[in-house]
This record gives structure tokens, C-alpha cells and sequence, in this order.
């Protein structure tokens, strides 16, 4: 356990570290480096997008795979498990390499942009990276080594895209080395972790082309195709928005929307940390049957992190036109992006743990038919709005379709055990933030927008906590602020 809590303790500072340097980039360089450009960003982030998509179709579920049975084959047949890996994994890369360079012609037949037509070969080593850091990332976790591929994914990565943007800001690369450079950085880094498995002698393996059909394995492969589905659609929907833009707008549009959704999306930090936490006591609790612990968890992992989650959105709107500003007149427009992906994002944390529930029942192959079912309505919203209203059109489909998604899967849950994670007190929080939203909506303008957003940030602030204490919305949330009192006045 004490290797864990270090582990642990370090893959955390590297993940703030790593969301830091991603916020300094995303928020503060790019509006202001490409400022003049912004379809360059937009080309970066269009071929990030593609190759993802290509990613789990490439992997053949193999991370999900090694996660799950490496603990099962690791001391009887460690040899034979590993040639399995790295047979599929070549197999994968290859045939998805194969695939995208006979059909990328007809795939970009359509795209009159020269940036993206110009550099579509640059996706081969960004998803051929992505795969090998994928697999190398779970062989390390499940050697217990997990603090490397997390440096490596959530620091060094970053760290280094930082340095190429302010290369190219300071005019020292211009844009082609730029792109080269940023495609080739993500191969670098995964193969940093390959090698670091190579140094760990973790790739040791037995040639045996008759274990592909040993009935041992068959396990392996039907998990592997369900799994393939499941994760194909969760980064479809990831991405699915950045290709439509492009699609019905522009590259400068997909480069507008990047920094507008890092805000919207660091509204649910709070909540990712806490349900890494409860997953684990979700999956134990359904094998002692405790379903009573269960229905405690959804609740607590509804309206605390509710609580927190409407206080950072209502912050943001405080200084929202102060971020605007900063933005300037080409990614200022990001206003009412970051509204509609916000308020999904509220309704997503006020449902709770309900996929955690779903996905640790008896269930768990629903995930496969709401994530699906997500990825066509994103689709088809996208198809309505973007048309229609632009940018905000994108925010609107993704904020509804979030809306809709955790709706269906609460109604699910509630339809198959028999519990929810909404009270009273769900209702009273979202009067609380709907009332201060209207009042910060229409609060004026103090001398400028700097003091402005200073002076407003710190009264609301005051006030939602007051609010919230004294309507004892959340006794986790309670404890929290009463000791923060005794430490800082006692």
C-alpha cells in the first residue's frame, strides 16, 4: 500500500502540474499567439482530433485488456500474454496504417482546406503514438508503475508543447516546423515509456502463434470486442465536435473553440477526483450486495460536488467578460460557448455516479448502448445547430446532449435498482446558483473590468458560501468550511 500512496501522491502533483501548463498554453498563449492565425491552432487540434478517433479501432481494446487479465496471466503464463500483446498491437498499427493510407484520398476528397490536406499524413504518427502509449501506460500501471507514463502523458507532454508554442510565438520555427514538431512530440513521449518498459524488462516474451487460438484466450477476445465498441464511441463523442466544425465552419472556428472549452470542462476537476475515489467502493460494495452503501454514495457524489461545481461556473461568469477581453476580438467570441457547455456540465455532476453504477453492476454492456446512443445524438445536434448558430450551435448540441445522456442513464438506474441521487437540498443549490447567475448577469460595471471582476468575485464569493452554510446544503461541505474557520481565525 505504501508504494500506492506514493505512486499516487506523485501522479497527482503531476496531473496539476500538467493541467497548469495545459491552462497557461490553451488559455493565456494561444488566444494571443494565433492570435493572427488561429487556423493554425485549429489545424493542430483537427489532426489530434482525427487520429484519436482512429485510436481504439487501432489498439483492438488492448490496454482495457491488459488492465483486466495481466493480474490473471501473470505468473502462470506472462510469456504467452505478452506475445498476445504485441502480436495485436503490431497487427493493429498495421492493418489501421494500411487502412488510412488507401482510403485518407476519399476520406479528405471533400476538404478544400490546403493546411489540413497538406498535413493529413502527420496523423499516421500521432495515433501510432497514442497506441503505443496507451499499451506501454497500462503494462506500467499494472507493474505497479504508474508515476512514469503519468509524468510522461499529463507534464512532460504538455511541457513540451509549451516550449513549440512559444518557438513559433517568438517567430524561431515557423508553422510547418511547427506542425512536424507537435505531431512528432507525441510519438516521442510514447516511446519514451516503450523504452522504460524495455529498461524494466516487462516486454519478455515466448513466440507462440497457437496461443492466438488457445481457449484460454477466447475470454480475451470477447471482452476485447465489446470493449472496442464502448471505448470507439466515448472518443468518437470526444472528438466528433472539432471534426464537425471544421466540416460546417472553419479551422479558425475549431482554434476559437479550444480555449472556451478548457474553462467550460475545469468546472468538473472536483468531480473526476472524487468519483476516481468511489468507483472502487461502488465495484466492492455490489459484491457484498450493500446496496444501502451505494445509495449513499450516488447521493454524496451528487450535491457536494454539485455545490462546488456551480460556485466555479458562477466565478467564471463573474469574470467572464474580463477572460473575453483578454481574448481579444478573434477567440473572444467564446461567451456563449462556455455557457451552454457549463450548464451540460452542471446537469452531468448533479446526476452523480450513475455510470460508475452502471458500469460496475451486472449492467455494465448498457454503458456500450448509452454511449452510442450519446455519439448519434451528438451527431445529429451538430448537424441541426451548427448550421444555425455557429459555434454556439456546437456548445448547444454538446451542453443538450450531456443534459440527455446522464438523464437516461439516471432514469436506468433508478428503473433497475431502484435509487437517484436528487434531494431537496439538489433543488436548493440550483435555486441558490440560478439566482446569483441573473444577479451576476446583470450586476454593472465597476471603474473597469479588471476591478470589476475583482470586487464582484469576492462578494459573490462570500455570499455563495454563506448561503450554502447556513442552508446546510452539504455536511461534508459544512465540515469543510467550519475548519477552514478554526485554522484561519482560531
Amino acid at each position: 500500500m505504501g508504494v500506492v500512496l506514493r505512486q499516487g501522491f506523485k501522479n497527482t502533483i503531476f496531473t496539476y502540474l500538467g493541467f497548469i501548463i495545459g491552462g497557461i498554453y490553451t488559455v493565456l498563449l494561444v488566444p494571443k499567439v494565433f492570435n493572427a492565425h488561429p487556423e493554425h491552432w485549429g489545424t493542430a487540434r483537427y489532426l489530434i482530433s482525427f487520429a484519436l478517433i482512429i485510436v481504439p479501432w487501432a489498439q483492438l481494446s488492448i490496454p482495457n485488456l491488459i488492465i483486466r487479465y495481466f493480474p490473471i496471466f501473470m505468473e502462470k503464463r506472462r510469456r504467452d500474454f505478452m506475445f498476445f500483446v504485441l502480436f495485436w498491437t503490431s497487427l493493429g498499427i498495421t492493418i489501421s496504417t494500411i487502412v488510412f493510407l488507401l482510403f485518407s484520398n476519399s476520406w479528405f476528397a471533400n476538404e478544400s482546406n490546403p493546411l489540413i490536406t497538406d498535413n493529413k499524413f502527420l496523423i499516421l504518427p500521432l495515433f501510432i503514438g497514442f497506441v503505443i502509449f496507451e499499451i506501454a501506460s497500462a503494462l506500467s500501471k499494472s507493474l505497479l508503475k504508474s508515476t512514469i507514463p503519468v509524468f510522461l502523458r499529463e507534464f512532460a507532454l504538455r511541457a513540451s508543447i509549451l516550449f513549440l508554442i512559444l518557438l513559433y510565438w517568438y517567430k524561431l520555427i515557423d508553422f510547418e516546423t511547427f506542425i512536424v514538431l507537435y505531431s512528432y512530440t507525441y510519438v516521442a513521449i510514447f516511446i519514451i515509456l516503450f523504452a522504460y518498459l524495455f529498461y524494466l524488462k516487462a516486454l519478455v516474451f515466448k513466440i507462440n502463434f497457437k496461443l492466438l487460438f488457445d481457449i484460454e484466450f477466447k475470454v480475451l477476445y470477447i471482452y476485447a470486442a465489446f470493449s472496442i465498441l464502448s471505448t470507439g464511441a466515448a472518443m468518437i463523442l470526444l472528438n466528433i465536435d472539432t471534426l464537425m466544425i471544421n466540416h460546417y465552419l472553419s479551422l479558425k472556428d475549431v482554434a476559437i473553440y479550444g480555449p472556451s472549452i478548457y474553462i467550460a470542462s475545469s468546472i468538473m476537476i472536483p468531480s473526476r477526483s472524487l468519483q476516481s475515489i468511489i468507483a472502487p467502493v461502488v465495484a466492492k460494495s455490489w459484491v457484498s450486495n450493500d446496496l444501502s452503501l451505494i445509495k449513499t454514495l450516488y447521493k454524496k457524489s451528487a450535491i457536494a460536488p454539485l455545490t462546488i461545481t456551480i460556485f466555479l461556473f458562477l466565478m467564471i461568469w463573474t469574470n467572464i467578460d474580463l477572460v473575453m477581453d483578454y481574448f481579444g476580438k478573434t477567440f473572444g467570441q467564446g461567451k456563449y460557448i462556455i455557457l451552454y457547455l457549463g450548464l451540460g456540465n452542471i446537469i452531468n455532476i448533479a446526476t452523480g455516479i450513475n455510470g460508475t453504477i452502471i458500469n460496475t453492476s451486472k449492467y455494465y454492456k448498457a454503458d456500450l448502448y448509452f454511449q452510442v446512443a450519446l455519439v448519434l445524438m451528438t451527431v445529429i445536434m451538430n448537424i441541426i445547430f451548427i448550421p444555425i448558430f455557429g459555434l454556439n450551435g456546437a456548445a448547444l448540441a454538446t451542453g443538450i446532449t450531456l443534459a440527455l445522456h446522464n438523464s437516461l442513464k439516471s432514469l436506468f438506474v433508478l428503473y433497475k435498482f431502484k435509487i437517484h441521487p436528487f434531494s431537496l437540498k439538489t433543488i436548493y443549490v440550483l435555486i441558490i446558483g440560478v439566482i446569483l447567475f441573473i444577479a451576476i448577469d446583470n450586476m454593472p460595471q465597476i471603474h473597469d473590468l479588471l476591478v470589476s471582476s475583482i470586487v464582484y468575485t469576492v462578494i459573490f464569493s462570500f455570499i455563495y458560501w454563506i448561503i450554502v452554510y447556513f442552508s446546510n446544503i452539504s455536511m461534508d461541505i459544512n465540515e469543510q468550511i467550519e475548519r477552514i474557520i478554526k485554522k484561519v481565525f482560531l
